[in-house]
């Protein structure tokens, strides 16, 4: 299940995230990590929780649509190559990269299917 952090709607309706011009970056998550959208806003609250090994991945040609007939938002974005991944990991989160962790909000965390 994928789950919207509630700085990152935030950020999206005062306009401070544009999905399409941004630096909008996946990383992956240790699977001990658990979502927290109420307290965890910035990237700085969740940078522990990442999964040693795994590379972080900027975004590319990302689209956002609002699914109405299914209540739900849709992010696609160009598939990521990824690097060997020599860690276990079953999440990851995007977030807006400003180049500070501290005022990097978060996005989303999305589980990955098996």
């Amino acid at each position: 299940m994928s789950t919207l952090y509630l700085k990152g709607i935030e950020q999206a309706y005062l306009g401070n995230i544009a999905f399409e011009s941004d630096t909008l970056k996946l990383k992956y998550m240790a699977t001990t990590y658990t979502p927290d959208v109420t307290t965890e806003n910035w990237l700085s609250d969740v940078s522990a929780s990442e999964a040693a090994g795994a590379p972080t991945e900027t975004l590319a040609n990302v689209d956002v649509r609002i699914d109405t007939a299914n209540s739900r938002v849709e992010i696609d974005f160009d598939d990521v190559t990824e690097n060997t991944i020599t860690t276990t990991t079953n999440k990851f989160i995007i977030y807006k990269d400003t180049g500070v962790e501290a005022t990097s909000p978060l996005i989303a965390c999305v589980d990955i299917a098996e």
